[in-house]
């Protein structure tokens, strides 16, 4: 009886062990799976997508959705090109009519606007006279206006209606401006005298030339033509060596300085 019973328990105990053992094999096999057999294969942890338990379903994409786009881009590709060519083709009109306009507008107004400047020039080149200096020489005595100025000559203070230019005996004299020798005198005073209306409607009137005048009363005159020679001495003014004195009156015949 007592045999019995210990063969039991050696039994039951060798039962325990197997199945023990066989439990530590199984968890090393495991282990060995799980740590040791992706290193065998050259891989590592690292390269292991985590995949969530996620309800598998079978989805394919239709046939038409896919090929449709690409069979009508296919199919239309002429039409694709020759749409983006009218397209740029409009593009470039429309620039061109916005910009060619602005650009011919401007040369216009600048062609214009220089025309009109140089007629302008031209008028105003047209319509103002020359002028030119009635002799070479510098002014000894100024245009005094009303001012009295002292005149050695007669010892008396009075106005000096004209400009002095100094010069020598035989210095030309010039007309000033276009115009017509309205008189030609001698003068016990003022020696041979010239009076010229200008062309515009100013006179001019010419003082202590020398007798061989170069006009006469009614002779047409340019600017600059030779009118006329410096005397030698003017009686009235004999305290001053040989000059001409000259004067210009306004349209209205009032003395106004010929040097202004």
């Amino acid at each position: 009886m007592q045999k019995n019973t210990r063969r039991q328990t050696a039994a039951q105990n060798r039962g325990f062990y197997i199945i023990l053992t066989v439990c530590a094999i199984a968890i090393a096999i495991s282990g060995y799976v799980l740590f040791f057999a992706p290193i065998s294969n050259n891989a590592s942890m690292d390269s292991v997508e985590y995949v969530p338990d996620l309800p598998q379903t079978s989805w394919e994409p239709k046939e038409d959705v896919l090929q449709d786009p690409i069979d009508n881009l296919l199919d239309d590709d002429d039409s694709l090109q020759t749409s983006l060519d009218s397209s740029l083709d409009d593009t470039l009109e429309t620039s061109d009519e916005i910009t060619e306009p602005t650009i011919n507008e401007t040369d216009e107004t600048t062609t214009s606007t220089t025309s009109e400047e140089q007629e302008e020039i031209q008028e105003t080149a047209s319509t103002t006279p020359v002028w030119v200096r009635p002799t070479d020489g510098e002014v000894s005595q100024a245009f005094s206006g009303s001012k009295l100025i002292y005149q050695e000559t007669f010892g008396d203070w009075r106005v000096h209606a004209g400009a002095d230019y100094s010069g020598n005996a035989g210095d030309h004299v010039y007309a000033v401006q276009n115009g017509e020798v309205t008189d030609v005198t001698n003068d016990s005073l003022w020696g041979s005298c010239i009076t010229i209306k200008l062309s515009d409607n100013r006179t001019a009137i010419y003082r202590g030339l020398s007798e061989d005048t170069k006009v006469k009363t009614g002779s047409k005159v340019s600017a600059g033509d030779v009118i006329g020679t410096i005397a030698e001495l003017v009686p009235a003014e004999a305290s001053q060596s040989a000059h001409l004195h000259f004067e210009l009156l306004d349209a209205d015949g009032v003395p106004v300085d010929p040097e202004a």
